[in-house]
């Protein structure tokens, strides 16, 4: 299939003065992504470590703060394994109608145990229910085994409320280099790059698309 021939014009529009701190940026671009994509909250999470390669997938940010991006995930999974045995990650946003796109870096941290039970009690009870029974990114002989395991647990807890499981948990990603993409026309994307310095300052630099 080639797919040279599709073109997209860009231009939808610019990027204003944004905040010195990368974390208000990203608040500020991403309250009004919530305004206009389907699924703002997602961004593609890009881990690795020597045994098993380079590995990516979609997850969802659940808070942004000074501190970094937090998602939560099974820490048994490939990327929690991944990210146990080399602690950094790289992820971007995409929000196509916006024409924009947000990409960050930087060393990987658990979430405390509190904050973590505080979101866990905070979902779906059948969303609970399925981070106790899934042994994320283990094989399976077929799906419906799953689906019955899900079955028996939800009569197992009926009454009951559904503990966090000790590898379930939180992880944030310290901004520590992060991009700020906008669309333009002609392909001239403007790029705005920010980089954490030792003092916990951020340096602003234009890049070009």
């Amino acid at each position: 299939m080639d797919l040279g021939a599709i073109r997209n014009e860009y231009g939808a529009g610019a990027i204003a003065d944004l905040p010195d701190e990368p974390h208000r940026a990203m608040e500020q671009w991403l309250a009004e992504a919530l305004n206009s994509e389907a699924e703002a909250t997602a961004f593609s999470l890009a881990t690795h470590e020597a045994a098993s390669g380079l590995s990516i997938r979609v997850v969802l940010a659940k808070s942004i703060t000074a501190a970094g991006v937090i998602f939560y995930t099974n820490g048994l999974s490939l990327k929690g394994r991944q990210i146990a045995q080399l602690p950094d990650a790289a992820g971007v946003f995409f929000w196509p109608k916006l024409q924009r796109q947000i990409r960050f870096s930087g060393t990987v941290t658990r979430v405390g145990d509190s904050e973590a039970d505080t979101y866990f009690a905070s979902r779906p009870r059948p969303s609970q229910i399925a981070a106790v029974i899934s042994k994320q990114s283990e094989p399976i002989s077929e799906y419906g085994m799953l689906v019955a395991e899900f079955e028996r647990a939800q009569k197992e807890f009926a009454g009951k409320d559904v503990p966090r499981p000790a590898h379930w948990g939180g992880y944030c990603i310290a901004l520590e280099k992060i991009e700020f993409w906008q669309g333009q026309r002609s392909r001239l994307h403007q790029r705005l790059f920010f980089e954490r310095n030792a003092d916990g300052s951020y340096s602003r630099t234009w890049l070009q698309p």
